[in-house]
């Protein structure tokens, strides 16, 4: 399970040093392009080390960790700001602004739990339980020289707050409970609440054609809406493996080269991102607006899952990222039978690209 309290490596400080003294000094975080280029000069990899913070929370719902940012799970925007959450302000040592703004969300929290009670007294009717964030910071920062800090983390602090910035105030986040004294009790019922669950048992799979069906489907319904094709046709020796059983590890992963190849060679039109699959959801909205965009969204992210299993064998030490696509996947890990483990993938694929096609005939003009 991921700590969120672990030591940071010098990578991960000098980015969170950068963060932090920029907060402080302009009261506002700063954008990607701009820490790209401190960090670069200081001979690190900024994606890289984002990427590199432990991290709660599933792909297929929302992410915790010290350092947020604006873009796709991987790739911040360019004009998209990156920033620190509670549990990136955790590791900004010595630093009596950022004692008072930790010790101010604390209090914030503990005074969202307390509101919540009046809820018992009122059985027919939702109380207002919202709490002003101005007079929580004040019992700690008695002149409010930090309100405007705190909102700024308290606004991305999701698991413990949810933030109004137009009222100041908020309600309890995600976590049901908020009786908090340091921070690093928050982080551990963050990181236990946002775990990944156990896997879900495999899916059945007991129709060995319904996975190239399901890509013959899609294909037939975007050529009629969207007047093009979607799906490159692998020659037949490829494609039916998608219909055969595997017996071991070196069938399973066969198997998964050919799916993620053809995911991968999608007729998408246009560049960027580089990956068909990443501009499905972008191409889709703007063909069919009426689309369900979350839907599409969902379905791309599940079928992406299985490109991460497929890279795991190339990286097999695990990482948060592989241990969601093996939670989304249905799949322990590590996997030990591959036939029920290929089972579950083919059947999670069948769905998710069922959905894309449904989505697409749903919302045909």
């Amino acid at each position: 399970m991921p700590d969120l309290t672990d030591p940071l490596d010098d990578a991960q400080q000098c980015l969170v040093d950068l963060l932090w003294s920029t907060f402080v000094e302009h009261g506002e975080f700063p954008k990607f392009f701009y820490v790209n280029h401190h960090m670069r000069h200081r001979g690190h990899n900024t994606i890289a080390v984002l990427n590199s913070f432990p991290a709660v929370g599933t792909v297929l719902t929302h992410r915790y960790r010290a350092v947020g940012w604006w873009g796709a799970d991987h790739n911040p925007d360019n004009d998209g700001l990156v920033f620190l959450t509670l549990a990136g302000l955790y590791h900004v040592r010595h630093d009596p602004a950022a004692e008072i703004i930790r010790r101010s969300l604390l209090v914030f929290m503990r005074d969202l739990a307390q509101a919540q009670d009046a809820i018992l007294d009122s059985p027919f009717n939702m109380p207002n339980v919202d709490v002003e964030l101005a007079t929580s910071v004040k019992q700690v920062d008695a002149e409010g020289a930090y309100i405007g800090h705190a909102a700024a983390i308290a606004e991305r602090e999701w698991p413990g707050i949810h933030y109004n910035k137009g009222s100041g105030t908020g309600r309890l986040g995600t976590l049901a409970e908020a009786d908090f004294s340091t921070v690093a009790e928050y982080l551990v019922a963050v990181t236990t609440t946002l775990s990944p669950p156990e896997p879900p048992t495999a899916l059945p799979y007991t129709e060995p054609r319904a996975l190239l069906r399901a890509f013959n489907f899609l294909d037939v319904t975007s050529e009629l809406v969207l007047g093009h094709r979607l799906v490159s046709r692998p020659p037949m020796d490829r494609s039916s493996l998608l219909a055969l059983d595997v017996e071991d590890e070196a069938g399973f992963q066969a198997g998964l080269v050919v799916l993620t190849d053809i995911l991968r060679d999608l007729q998408v039109p246009g560049r960027t991102p580089t990956a068909a699959l990443g501009r499905l959801e972008g191409h889709l909205v703007v063909q069919l607006p009426a689309i369900d965009q979350a839907a599409i969204r969902q379905a791309v992210e599940l079928l992406d899952q299985i490109r991460v299993l497929r890279n795991s064998a190339v990286h097999p030490k695990p990482s948060a990222r592989i241990l969601a696509a093996h939670q989304a996947l249905g799949l322990p890990f590590p996997v030990r039978d591959f036939t029920a483990a290929w089972d579950s993938v083919r059947t999670h694929a069948e769905r998710a690209l069922s959905r894309v096609q449904e989505e697409i005939q749903a919302a045909r003009p």
